[in-house]
């Protein structure tokens, strides 16, 4: 229990490591491709939750919306995660990348285990445009049965 509370004493500390360019041998070239590289994933991690969050926003009737914020939120954590690894080139914040990690790990698992108990309803899930059409359909067999009826109650009436 003591090196949990460390851990969390400590989440913000780094100076118990030093920073990714001075271990190994980084040329600038792979540095600055491995830095690069990250931002730019997590930029894109960061713009399709926004994407998804407008989407939400917009559609008020959208089946299945917490699948949408799980995503949203796994795929912000992933981004986090490369984040994470392009500062410590310079912020050794090992702790806290695996505070990130952890979250992701989590949320992760949850979001595929909510994705394995929806699957049948996604599979069974109908297209709007077909949605509708069997919505049509189904109001019309209810106004031609209305109308058999209704005419049968007038030929009673005149008999």
């Amino acid at each position: 229990m003591e090196e949990v509370s460390d851990f969390f004493t400590k989440l913000f500390l780094a100076d118990d490591w030093p920073p990714r360019w001075v271990c190994g041998n980084w040329s600038s070239f792979h540095g600055w491709l491995y830095i690069i590289s990250d931002i730019a994933i997590w930029l894109a991690y960061f713009v399709i939750p926004a994407i998804l969050i407008f989407f939400i926003q917009k559609r008020h009737n959208l089946p299945f919306q917490p699948v949408f914020w799980l995503f949203g939120s796994f795929i912000i954590l992933c981004g986090s995660t490369h984040l994470i690894d392009a500062v410590m080139f310079w912020w050794p914040g090992y702790r806290l990348s695996a505070l990130i990690r952890l979250m992701t790990a989590l949320v992760s698992m949850a979001t595929a285990f909510v994705l394995i108990r929806e699957l049948p309803k996604l599979i069974d899930l109908q297209p709007e445009d077909e949605l509708k059409t069997y919505q049509m359909e189904k109001l019309l067999k209810k106004y031609e049965a209305e109308i058999v009826d209704l005419k049968a109650q007038l030929i009673e009436k005149e008999e």
